[in-house]
């Protein structure tokens, strides 16, 4: 077989779709990452969650992560944290990719409902508060 990109795709569907039943029999959220690849192999990292709430993973991976953002004053409890930005506007921390180079904040304005994701740099302030309304998952 020659993985090409069109096998790939078709392979994380049908994959998606055999995990159903393990997600169902053990109540978790299982993952793929993304996929590197050749003609002849290819490789991914797969993550399993308990729970298959999508905030209670969401949670999971944040105090999973958050050790590697000690120096901002995070630390595990705090997903949905509001702070400060370096604009001046409010934000609430909704996720940490430690693995991305440059923007590792996942960030949503307050005023606006956008999500952004931002550098280290962009948090000045963290606050006393939390954002408790409901988020579009989507």
């Amino acid at each position: 077989m020659i993985f090409t990109e069109e096998v790939i795709v078709d392979f994380r569907k049908d994959f998606n779709a055999a995990m159903d039943a393990l997600r169902e029999k053990y109540n978790v959220t299982i993952s793929l990452g993304s996929i590197s690849y050749d003609e002849t192999s290819f490789s991914a990292r797969l993550s399993v969650y308990s729970g298959r709430d999508k905030e209670d993973v969401a949670i999971a991976k944040f105090d999973a992560n958050v050790w590697k953002f000690a120096d901002l004053g995070l630390k595990p409890g705090m997903y949905k944290r509001i702070f400060i930005g370096r604009d001046g506007e409010r934000y609430a921390l909704l996720g940490l990719n430690a693995r991305a180079s440059k923007n590792q904040m996942i960030i949503l304005h307050l005023e606006t409902g956008q999500r952004y994701s931002a550098g280290r740099g962009f948090l000045k302030e963290l606050t006393d508060s939390y954002y408790a309304e409901v988020i579009d998952k989507g």
